[in-house]
């Protein structure tokens, strides 16, 4: 590094001998003046790159120069623009891997919120058709049937206190309760 490089003005230096003066001096002044230079040159680069999205690319370049700060002392000493660039092109892949991935993750969340929506609504259905078909069968057994019925799966009376409630043996409720479940269970699923 020579010492003519901090009496030149900066305009009058070069992008690497201004990226020196960054570097080993940590100048402000020399890094206000590569912005001044890249700044508009960066954003339409990240503007055509993001598909026009000109809050996305302004975030880009601010990104990128904050970038060539942290990073002032990795400078090789040669080809600004190729570093500048090439930092440019790291930031834009991983904005595109991070938004590939929120937009899988948006997905498949999406797609897991419709699955179990539908897997509701389809629950909700077949719910409401076990309903009604088991009211229609209700409806078509003999009254002892129905308060049988009722008294066990509606009231949850116990097999004893059905037996008092309706006066018979324990024995007599127990071979009623099993030959309407069994014939519930044929009118209800015609498949078993």
């Amino acid at each position: 590094m020579s010492i003519h490089l901090f009496h030149k003005p900066l305009a009058s230096l070069t992008d690497d001998e201004l990226m020196e003066r960054v570097s080993s001096r940590d100048d402000d002044g020399a890094y206000g003046e590569l912005y001044r230079r890249h700044a508009r040159r960066l954003m339409g680069f990240f503007f055509r790159q993001t598909g026009k999205d000109e809050a996305l690319a302004a975030d880009l370049v601010q990104d990128a120069f904050l970038r060539i700060w942290t990073s002032r002392n990795k400078f090789s000493g040669t080809g600004f623009s190729t570093w500048l660039f090439t930092i440019s092109f790291n930031l834009l892949k991983n904005h595109f891997r991070h938004d590939e991935h929120r937009k899988q993750y948006e997905a498949i969340v999406t797609k897991q919120h419709d699955i179990v929506a539908d897997a509701r609504i389809i629950e909700q259905i077949d719910s409401r058709a076990f309903d009604l078909t088991l009211e229609r069968e209700l409806a078509g057994l003999p009254p002892e049937g129905r308060l049988l019925f009722s008294l066990r799966f509606e009231e949850e009376l116990t097999v004893r206190q059905i037996a008092e409630v309706m006066a018979l043996p324990e024995g007599t409720v127990k071979s009623r309760l099993h030959a309407l479940t069994q014939t519930l269970k044929q009118k209800l699923n015609p498949n078993t």
